[in-house]
């Protein structure tokens, strides 16, 4: 904009003749008089608002009637550049609102367009007059009109107008304000410049000692664990008194304020809900609650108290996108304000004073029941009208899928496009929330008589016979002002009969059928009365066209019988359609999920309604503290164990009395459907406001007396047995109730250093008679009870049968999954299935059953018949999971589920199972109590998870090897032994897992760990490497600013510096080539400094300089899904520049085909390597190592992947980057042992240094040079190494056996090994069935040894084949065993360093060497190494069973057996023995001859038999 002025602008260069004024040349008087004139204007430009709203809106709050009102006008004006208006008017719909709308909106923008026009034209024409005396003398019309600087700011504000009065442009900034003013809403607030958990506060110490403070971080944490639900967004609504006052005998008028927020993806949505909350709801100074120090929130002398309460919602978008539309909580009509007669409780109505002792918020009654005001008496509503603004508020979890009118179902797109015809309001979001709330404007209608009218139009009048289609487009419903002048006449009629009957309270027409019937009747004959005045033409405009527009719907003839029944509608609901009977329409005629949390402004001054059906929710009153907390997440309740009551001082106190009382939780029945309504009085009403349809429902008081409880069944499927308080669980000590974890900065470091600990804690726990002992012992009696029934055949054994079903979802089910791989390899012939919990519901749940593609799971392969189910959830919240704990009801009785605590939506599922009948001994909820984790990448729930299931798959093994019927039937191919090495290995865990994490078992960090620091060392490399492209941007803005601000690029100014200049001289191409280098380094300044990272870091220069790739591959697939999920969510939310891509795979089957072609130079690969030392893993670990290198072969300019192997065999692949070798913890294997007679030049000659092998096949050996290899003394006479090693393995053995439930019972028959043809009257021979079965439990051993010998079938002489395969296996046991007495230690060669390539030769030659040495003594046919080394370990067996049965014959334990002892225990096992049979036993055994028989020399006959 140009403006022509007589003096050059101060911008203008002067002349030295001519110098310009000192005043108007400076920069800051220019700037200040600029921002000045900018902040008045935009003040005027306010104030034009407010002047224009006190004309047109004579009600409104716009008058500045305080000086902190006037101070609030100016901050927001001049700092904000706003206005609030506030409105309570009872005609703010009408057309003459709008028009006061319009008027104040576009006034302001006219103003200041106005003014600054004005200014323009006044600069003009003051221009013209320069020249004359009186302007030169006039300092004051120089500064505001003829400056144009003071114009420039008149036009931004008019500008600023424009965009923001007129195009409705509104800065993000302002849209904090609680009730922003849209073009086409009605609300009490006009903005202009101008966006299931919940807490009720009963206590008002929680308000009025630190103003809500602690309160908000209660709520804060309750959206904190609520977020695992969905956390796209959130919203919460709380109701505040009105500015405008009302009587005494009236109920209070509040409005409710909202709060919504749209979650960032790099934002926490329970921080952004708190400081939406904040803004909204808090003062600008202190962040406290508006009226924390106000009566209205606090006991006073009128004994009337607000109860201030946040009822909230998280979503997670399914039908729409994640906007603010479809945030919760959901209002669909905006606040209007009707005529309204306001109800109490009965008793309240009938007159009748607190009762001595009674407790109700707002009494002003002390604890011991004398009050503290005058007013003694419970506040009496009068049966007269008031004015009341009426909003609805609704949050919802679930789906509405239909609703039922007039007998017809019809979808949520069809209520939806009805519902804006029935309200006459557009819809305010396409979700379907948004739905039920619409309905609810129908439905709540109590005290209104317009609002009644509606209702039966839209409800009750389709039956009528006009029989009207609710859909059908082309009816037209009438307008809230027609049913307010049909309401008049409602309300003259009552009015009449209220004075007429001298009725008190409207509780008389309530609950008296006569007075309704009277009234009724008064109404139809003033309606017919005024249709008979309408039809001569005398009738009102208004009430002509209300029957025009009802005449639709109602038939006026009352002879056909419509308008009474339309009378009688109105006047039910009037008195009937309260809070909870509104939520019991609504479910009794919807389809769909409901979670359901419903608030009024007519009734939250008092009572809230909550619902489940098919969406959980739980309701926690905490009595100590007077707090009502309730949530759809069952563990977000509980955050009121977390907070105390604010202690300090309040000039108002509280007048709660708080109970000694624990606090308790009240789950509703999803299941069935349930409403819950929740009220805690007010004005000393003590008694619930229920209308008379639900008078007949129990009421239960709880928090003293102070909350009023009343539930109510839908479908009646709680027994009446089932009361309240058996329902109730148990909060505050509670040893099952696990509180919330306290808050920190990074959760998932928490978690993962928290592993060893819930380890350990799962192992002693599982040792200790608690819930997962006993829930154990229940399982234990169910498979015993399938399988039984397998055995005795009332049970099919087929293909399809399914015998135990685990069932879970992702990182849950993945567990699962490899639990049941395990237990279907030990038992072939028992039916394990793992099936996805959502595959059940489609397959099961649904009334069309949604196919399985690509897995063989159908309604047919799957014949489900009692089978024993276990749910594996770590939230036991998970819908999928949750919903099965409901669905295989139908199916089995056997449910158990394994969560992280024993307080979750499914064990409350199951612990309902058999009502009262349920108790410890049919506990089905195995706890890994590892609590609520809200970190979203899963750790510890994952290794607890494992750690727990490994602990349930020994127990089922027990259970079934200890019986020889269950093991034939199942096939069971593990062993006792197997279960002592598992166990053995599984508490050996825990230090193995403490070197990994860094912390120990007691939380305390261990320092100086190699392994620890070496996989930190590892993670910071790969760390620099997704960072880089992040650093080197960094160095290149730096750059780039420095050298453009400076002018000085790098070789630029290097050439500058040595004097090179642009001056047309000989060697001016040198500077140009200077820049050309400068443009060529700006071209490639990122790929530079990426470079330069990598020389000062030390890392590959060769990777891509792009994106990463990091594959995470383990022959475990379990393993490779949970770190890929796990690393993949902890880069969630990381910008593009710090990105990575998380794929994994299994490297000994598909890992190849699906990521080796996408190997480029700079791809991370991980892996984890079995341990190849054990002869079992050799192939798989080679496999593996085959993967891994075909992978790093890949390469391109010398470069490739980058792969890492983590594993216990310490060889590092070749083509791989670096190798970590965990330490390893647990005992050597008879393999491993065995890899150190690879080392041995000939394992044959050692062989015979103990043994000779005469031509008959007879063993021989030496005794001396026996004991002197395998019974090694120490120095100082103490125990021989080989005794102590022995024995203190047979003890952990022993003891891992006992504590892990293994049993001795019903061992299975010998091994045709044990039945070899041995001289009959030799005793030690008798021993060598018990020692090969490897039974743990020694007077078994001893019985099976020796009892029944006289019945035992004859034995044929063993076969010359099966001699010489001992002789064979034989070579190989002495020096074997000679090494491997010492379980503890690991041997010299089994820590060498051996590739699996190796590994492999060496045992396929030492399986080689079997083959020819067999074919030697003419044995053709194959023997394997995996043989020789089963027969080992049948042998190492033994040896432990001889040292267990040593020491249970050596009672007093002396180290030495004597011949009473030896002939004790020989005689309680087989009485008939003589004793020449038993002297001749003992001197056979006693070799030294001293008389008694140490450890070596029964070790050493039994060592005989073994190899015989």
């Amino acid at each position: 904009m140009m403006i022509s002025s007589p003096s050059p602008p101060p911008s203008s260069s002067a002349t030295d003749s001519a110098p310009p004024d000192p005043k108007s040349s400076s920069k800051y008087s220019h700037h200040t008089t600029f921002f000045v004139s900018y902040l008045l204007f935009g003040l005027l430009h306010e104030f034009s608002h407010l002047a224009i709203a006190s004309v047109f809106l004579s009600s409104s709050q716009s008058s500045l009637s305080s000086l902190c009102d006037l101070a609030q006008f100016v901050a927001r004006a001049l700092l904000g550049r706003y206005c609030l208006i506030e409105i309570d008017n009872d005609d703010n719909v009408g057309s003459s609102f709008v028009r006061a709308h319009l008027a104040i909106r576009h006034f302001g923008w006219i103003f200041s367009l106005a003014v600054a026009v004005g200014l323009h034209y006044c600069q003009h024409v003051r221009s013209l007059r320069s020249g004359t005396a009186a302007a030169k003398k006039s300092s004051f019309w120089r500064l505001a009109v003829v400056e144009p600087i003071v114009i420039v700011a008149a036009y931004v504000t008019a500008l600023e107008a424009i965009t923001t009065d007129l195009l409705g442009f509104v800065p993000i900034f302002h849209q904090h304000t609680s009730n922003p003013m849209p073009m086409k809403s009605e609300s009490s607030t006009l903005l202009f410049f101008c966006g299931n958990f919940g807490i009720l506060l009963i206590n008002s110490s929680w308000i009025n000692v630190d103003g809500g403070k602690k309160a908000l971080d209660m709520l804060e944490k309750m959206v904190e664990v609520t977020m695992m639900r969905g956390a796209q967004s959130g919203g919460v609504v709380t109701f505040e008194p009105a500015k405008s006052g009302h009587s005494e005998n009236q109920a209070p008028i509040i409005r409710g304020i909202r709060s919504r927020v749209v979650n960032a993806k790099r934002t926490v949505l329970s921080k952004g809900v708190r400081s939406k909350i904040e803004k909204d709801v808090c003062s600008m100074l202190g962040n406290n609650l508006r009226g924390w120090n106000d009566k209205a929130f606090n006991p006073n002398s009128t004994g009337k108290r607000l109860v201030r309460g946040f009822f909230g919602h998280t979503r997670f978008a399914t039908s729409s996108k994640a906007s603010m539309d479809g945030t919760h909580p959901h209002q669909w009509s905006p606040r209007r304000f009707y005529t309204f007669f306001p109800f109490q409780s009965a008793a309240a109505s009938k007159g009748s004073t607190a009762k001595r002792g009674s407790h109700a918020v707002g009494t002003g009654l002390s604890e011991s029941g004398r009050s503290t005001s005058q007013n003694k008496k419970i506040m009496h509503l009068e049966p007269k009208s008031q004015s009341i603004g009426v909003e609805n508020f609704v949050t919802h979890n679930g789906d509405f899928e239909f609703y039922k009118i007039n007998g017809k179902y019809y979808d949520t797109e069809a209520i939806q496009q009805w519902l804006t015809k029935a309200l006459r309001v557009s819809m305010p979001a396409t979700v379907d929330s948004a739905a039920i709330a619409g309905m609810m404007d129908l439905l709540r209608v109590q005290g209104c008589f317009a609002l009644s009218a509606r209702y039966a139009v839209c409800f009750k009048m389709g039956g009528c016979s006009k029989d009207v289609n609710p859909m059908d487009p082309s009816i037209e419903y009438p307008t809230v002002w027609h049913y307010e002048e049909i309401g008049k006449v409602f309300e003259k009629a009552l009015d009449e009969m209220v004075h007429k009957e001298e009725v008190k309270s409207l509780e008389e027409f309530n609950s008296s059928d006569k007075l309704r019937d009277e009234l009724v009747s008064k109404i139809s004959g003033a309606l017919i009365e005024l249709v008979e005045i309408g039809s001569s033409k005398n009738l009102g405009h208004g009430m002509m066209s209300a029957f025009n527009a009802l005449v639709n719907f109602v038939s006026l003839d009352f002879e056909e019988g419509d308008l009474g029944q339309f009378v009688r509608a109105t006047v039910n609901a009037f008195f009937d359609n309260d809070l909870m009977q509104t939520t019991k329409i609504f479910l009794k005629n919807a389809k769909g999920s409901f979670g359901l949390c419903v608030t009024t402004s007519m009734d939250a001054h008092r009572q809230v309604v909550f619902a489940a059906k098919g969406q959980t929710l739980s309701v926690a009153f905490y009595p100590r503290k007077g707090l009502v907390l309730y949530a759809s997440e069952q563990a977000a309740v509980k955050a009121g164990l977390n907070y105390e009551i604010p202690h300090g001082k309040s000039m108002f106190g509280t007048d709660f009395k708080c109970v000694d009382e624990n606090s308790v939780r009240l789950d509703l029945d999803d299941l069935s459907g349930e409403i819950v309504l929740l009220d805690w009085g007010y004005g000393g009403d003590s008694e619930p406001a229920v209308s008379l349809p639900n008078r007949g429902l129990a009421v239960d008081k709880l928090m003293g007396g102070t909350v009023n409880v009343i539930l109510l069944h839908l479908e009646n499927a709680m027994n009446k047995s089932s009361k309240l308080h058996k329902r109730l669980v148990q909060l505050e000590n509670n040893e099952f109730i696990k509180p919330l974890l306290d808050d920190c900065d990074d959760p998932v470091l928490a978690d993962i250093k928290d592993i060893p600990r819930i380890c350990s804690n799962i192992q002693e726990d599982w040792q200790d008679i608690g819930l997962n002992r006993m829930t154990a012992w229940h399982l234990g009696q169910c498979i015993r009870q399938r399988i039984q029934g397998r055995v005795d055949g009332t049970i099919e054994s087929h293909t399809n049968q399914v015998d135990i079903l685990v069932t879970g979802c992702e990182v849950s089910l993945w567990a699962a999954e490899q639990f049941v791989a395990d237990l279907q390899k030990c038992f072939p012939k028992l039916g394990v299935k793992a099936v996805s919990s959502n595959k059940l519901l489609g397959l099961f749940g649904q009334e069309l059953a949604m196919p399985s593609i690509g897995f063989p799971f159908s309604q047919q392969t799957l014949e489900m018949k009692d089978p024993i189910v276990i749910i594996v959830s770590h939230s036991g919240g998970t819908f999928g999971p949750l919903a099965c704990s409901n669905l295989m009801q139908s199916f089995s009785s056997s449910i158990f589920t394994v969560t992280s605590e024993w307080d979750t939506q499914c064990g409350k599922q199951l612990r309902g199972m058999f009502g009262d009948k349920n108790d410890l001994l049919t506990s089905r909820i195995f706890s890994t109590e590892v609590g609520v984790r809200p970190a979203e990448p899963c750790s510890v729930s994952v290794v607890a998870t494992h750690q727990l299931l490994t602990n349930i798959f020994e127990h089922i093994c027990v259970t079934i090897i200890s019986n020889p019927h269950f093991r034939s039937i199942t096939g069971s191919i593990i062993t006792e032994w197997d279960l002592q090495t598992l166990e053995r290995c599984n508490r050996d865990n825990i230090k193995s897992l403490e070197r990994i994490v860094g912390v120990d078992r007691e939380g305390n960090e261990i320092h100086d760990l190699t392994k620890h620091k070496e996989l930190r060392a590892a993670g910071d490399i790969w760390a620099e490497h997704i960072l880089e492209n992040a650093k080197a941007y960094i160095m290149s803005f730096v750059y780039i600013i420095v050298t453009v601000t400076l002018g000085f690029p790098l070789i630029s100014g290097i050439a500058y510096a040595a004097g090179l200049r642009d001056d047309k001289s000989p060697g001016d191409w040198l500077f140009y080539l200077a820049r050309f280098f400068d443009a060529l380094i700006y071209f490639w300044l990122p790929q530079i400094n990426v470079f330069i990272l990598r020389l000062l870091q030390g890392r590959n220069l060769r990777h891509r300089m792009v994106g990463r790739t990091v594959v995470i591959g383990d022959p475990c697939p379990w393993v490779a899904q949970s770190a890929e999920a796990f690393l993949s969510k902890i880069f969630a939310c990381s910008y593009s520049i710090a990105g990575l891509n998380v794929l994994s795979g299994n490297p000994a089957d598909h890992l190849v085909h699906r990521h080796t072609h996408r190997v480029v130079r700079g791809s991370l690969f991980v892996c984890g390597r079995p341990d190849g030392r054990l002869t079992a893993l050799t192939t798989l670990e080679a496999s593996t190592c085959l993967a891994v290198n075909q992978a790093s072969s890949i390469q391109s300019i010398g470069g490739t992947c980058e792969s890492i192997t983590i594993g216990h065999n310490m060889s590092k692949l070749p083509l791989s980057f670096q190798g970590i070798f965990l330490e390893t913890h647990r005992p050597n294997f008879l393999c491993e042992q065995l890899l150190d007679e690879a080392d041995e030049a000939d394992i044959q000659m050692a062989n015979n240094k103990t043994m000779n092998l005469t031509a008959t096949g007879n063993l021989k050996a030496d005794h001396t040079s026996f004991v002197s290899q395998r019974f090694m003394s120490t120095e100082g006479g103490d125990e021989p190494k080989f005794q102590s090693s022995m024995r203190q393995d047979s003890r952990n053995a022993k003891d891992d056996l006992d504590d892990s439930f293994v049993s001795t019972e019903n061992e299975a028959p010998h091994s045709q090994e044990s039945q070899r043809k041995t001289p009959r009257g030799n005793g030690w021979t008798k021993l060598r069935g018990s020692i090969n079965r490897g039974s743990s439990n020694m007077e078994d051993d001893l019985i099976s040894s020796f009892v029944g010998t006289e019945n035992e079938p004859p034995q044929s002489q063993e076969s010359n084949h099966e001699i010489a395969r001992r002789r064979t296996q034989s070579r190989l046991r002495g020096s074997i065993l000679r090494k491997s007495s010492n379980g503890e230690s690991d041997s010299s060669g089994a820590n060498k360093c051996r590739s699996s390539a190796c590994l492999l030769g060496i045992y396929s030659n030492m399986e080689k060497d079997a083959k020819e040495k067999s074919n030697k003594q003419g044995i053709h046919d194959v023997h394997h190494l995996d043989t020789v080394i089963n027969d080992m370990i049948k042998e190492r067996r033994g040896n432990d069973r001889a040292i267990a049965i040593f020491h249970d014959m050596d009672k007093n334990h002396n180290g030495a057996i004597d011949f009473r002892e030896f002939t004790v225990a020989y005689k309680k096992i087989n009485p008939e023995v003589s004793m020449v049979q038993l002297e001749a036993m003992f001197e056979e055994a006693d070799i030294d001859g001293n008389g008694t028989l140490d450890l070596d020399e029964v070790s050493f006959h039994l060592f005989l038999i073994l190899v015989i």
